[in-house]
């Protein structure tokens, strides 16, 4: 569920954009309507399972974000955007409160093992809402919408497992207290590198590629297809995260970032090649970097906080990582085309040359936390 609200949606925006006359920068408001919510409410619901227990808020947000999900096939451009705030809003924290219970149930190796399996399940996930969102939207828009109805009996399988279901007994004041102290600059610089790495996603990828293939004659079909390989590349080796981390230590962050480059690269020359077919490979070495960085990242800000903040610290990070999936589209959207991909390398070669600058003060390596 924590992934269906774009992917499933991200394949059909050309099409929505054609149904109610739209630019490709408004039918984009529809995936920035959905991340923007969770800046303020990812931390609220972190704070709330911490205090009330992962389940029922879980389980609560699930079945809100899947009931408004389906009413957006019910109404005008206007209320559907008011309906994807709100399923925004519920489903902000969701990614980060399966992390924080896998937190909560396992530590060391093992933990950084089924984050990787997790990662790997979520990008899973998203192939499969790619695939078959890009052939729904192509018989009909309002099709893919239909799969947040998922959320219902998703909803119930939550409340009925038997996952950790860890709460804070402290008073408020004392929990704040507590929680604040996990706010460290290597937590903040965790967070920084997962707000350009969820923007460059966003925005160079689930956003603007659709329009990109378009102009190169390619469908909502080709668009889920070439969306959906990267994810499956992820899925690969987000599952290998371990072997991977062992070869690459403190390098891991660095070299994903710098994949991150030159899979848009591909994607730029793919575009200006006018070949549809040639954006399959780019999209495998995009995979490659998300299966390494996300992760990682995650693993790393569950080692450095306790289970009794955990869901506060990641649902901060979940927060965080909204404000890049809103900003990406809105800034990767002043550029054309051809400088949405531009822009996009610079960035993440930036932040690659960063982290190797970061590396001998700060030890990134999940082995040696």
């Amino acid at each position: 569920m924590g992934v269906m609200g774009v992917s499933a949606i991200a394949p059909a925006l050309p099409v929505i954009a054609k149904a109610f006359g739209l630019t490709k920068i408004q039918a984009g408001i529809l995936v920035m309507a959905f991340t923007l919510p969770g800046t303020i409410f990812s931390p609220v619901t972190g704070v709330m399972a911490d205090r009330f227990g992962r389940k029922i808020v879980t389980s609560t947000a699930i079945l809100i974000f899947g009931i408004f999900g389906f009413l957006c096939t019910f109404v005008n451009f206007r209320t559907m955007v008011i309906f994807r705030l709100i399923q925004g809003s519920s489903a902000s924290a969701l990614v980060a409160l399966s992390t924080t219970i896998i937190g909560d149930s396992y530590t060391g190796i093992d933990r950084e093992k089924i984050i990787g399996y997790n990662a790997s399940v979520l990008t899973t996930g998203i192939a499969f809402y790619q695939l078959t969102g890009g052939y729904l939207a192509h018989l009909n828009w309002k099709y893919p919408f239909y799969m947040f109805l998922l959320a219902v009996p998703t909803s119930i399988f939550v409340m009925v497992s038997p996952i950790p279901d860890i709460r804070c007994e402290d008073n408020f004041s004392e929990y704040a207290s507590r929680v604040s102290k996990f706010f460290s600059r290597k937590i903040l610089w965790l967070f920084a590198t997962g707000m350009v790495a969820y923007a460059v996603l966003y925005g160079t990828f689930l956003t603007y590629l659709p329009f990109v293939i378009y102009k190169t004659g390619g469908n909502s079909i080709v668009v889920g297809a070439v969306q959906a390989t990267m994810s499956l590349s992820t899925a690969i080796f987000a599952a290998k995260l371990t072997k991977i981390s062992k070869k690459l230590g403190n390098k891991i962050l660095p070299a994903g970032f710098l994949a991150y480059a030159l899979a848009l690269s591909g994607i730029l020359a793919s575009y200006f090649s006018g070949y549809e077919l040639s954006f399959f490979i780019p999209s495998i070495i995009f995979g490659y970097a998300q299966g390494t960085v996300l992760p990682t990242l995650q693993n790393l800000i569950v080692s450095f906080t306790k289970e009794e903040g955990r869901a506060t610290i990641m649902s901060t990070y979940g927060s965080v990582s909204k404000l890049g999936q809103t900003v990406g589209p809105l800034f990767f959207g002043l550029f054309t085309l051809d400088g949405v991909y531009i822009s996009g390398i610079l960035l993440t070669l930036a932040v690659s040359f960063l982290h190797v600058l970061k590396e001998k003060g700060f030890n990134i390596t999940s082995s040696k936390l």
